[in-house]
């Protein structure tokens, strides 16, 4: 491999390739022959680089759903979307807008059959990018190439946690295979405890606030009259829910209280962190779900308990709620 005539330009086997950078990869582009001469490469980049700058090239076009749709929704759903732009900007980078056709998103879609999931949310982002498309005037209307491809539906998630079970997570968080206590097993059992008595969503109940931002009104915090929680998948339509106080919903919110002040005493001035979050990691900073998520697989393993997600916590409790009270 060696450099090229032109800046971004490589040669491999013979051939000129454009090499460029797509969030952390580098993606190469076939050009030309080499023995084809420098015409014939000069030509084909022109064509490549003025297909790429094009405001309706496939990769722009994803940039520009990201900045107008993906942008208003939940932060949470952003990180996964924008995981998929990635992959459908990489995918359809040689592409206009108006050149994408049904055949070319049913064999993008083609690598995910075997996570029904997965492909229904590929499907579902295609879909919403090609209906911003017509919205920019880059397709014409009732032209979206996805419409015609079928989704593939999955079977919701029936696994109900018993008592038992959801105890022995707790006792698997909080001890390691050592039998020690582990650094974040508290927090998590306080995490655990939350989520069952609140039946709140893992990544709301994880921004749970000491005191309400008047900022921020409607991020998850504690109040007067018991824990404040809105959804974000319905923040637009719902209607907030305050989760009133019990005598076991105020001893975690205590707990969690008392814990984030131990570990604030034990850092240095100069490195502690200031933040209104309840749910914290040892060094002061928010508790993350990818942190809680990994903890949680392992509380799991050590309890020897069926595969069993965090957000089955939430069936589980509207479960027991309609069981016990009719609700």
């Amino acid at each position: 491999m060696t450099k090229g005539p032109v800046k971004g330009v490589q040669i491999k086997a013979g051939r000129y390739y454009l090499v460029r950078a797509v969030g952390t990869k580098r993606v190469w582009v076939s050009l030309t022959r080499v023995r084809e001469g420098l015409p014939a490469l000069y030509s084909a980049l022109s064509d490549e680089l003025g297909r790429s700058s094009s405001s309706d090239s496939m990769p722009n076009v994803v940039a520009e759903w990201c900045k107008d749709v993906m942008a208003t929704h939940s932060a949470k759903t952003q990180v996964d979307e924008q995981r998929r732009a990635n992959a459908i900007a990489e995918a359809f980078q040689h592409f206009r807008a108006s050149e994408v056709e049904t055949p070319d998103c049913y064999a993008f879609l083609q690598q995910f059959t075997d996570m029904p999931r997965t492909y229904d949310l590929f499907r579902a982002q295609l879909r919403s990018t090609f209906k911003f498309c017509e919205l920019k005037g880059w397709r014409k209307a009732g032209s979206n190439p996805v419409d015609a491809i079928s989704t593939m539906g999955y079977m919701p998630r029936t696994r109900y946690i018993t008592d038992s079970e959801l105890r022995r997570i707790k006792v698997g968080c909080l001890y390691g295979d050592d039998g020690k206590r582990t650094r974040s097993g508290m927090t998590m059992a306080c995490l655990i405890e939350l989520l069952y008595l609140t039946g709140g969503d893992v990544g709301v109940v994880l921004r749970l606030m000491e005191k309400r931002d008047p900022e921020q009104p409607d991020e998850p915090h504690v109040c007067d009259e018991g824990i404040f929680l809105r959804r974000d998948k319905t923040k637009r339509t719902s209607t907030p829910v305050i989760v009133e106080w019990t005598p076991r919903l105020r001893a975690v919110v205590s707990r969690l209280i008392a814990l984030k002040a131990e570990r604030k005493l034990r850092q240095r001035a100069s490195q502690r962190v200031e933040t209104p979050r309840l749910l914290v990691k040892q060094d002061g900073t928010p508790l993350t779900y990818e942190a809680a998520s990994t903890a949680w697989m392992r509380g799991v393993k050590r309890a020897k308990v069926p595969p069993t997600m965090m957000r089955d916590i939430r069936a589980k409790s509207a479960t027991d709620k309609e069981e016990s009270h009719g609700m």
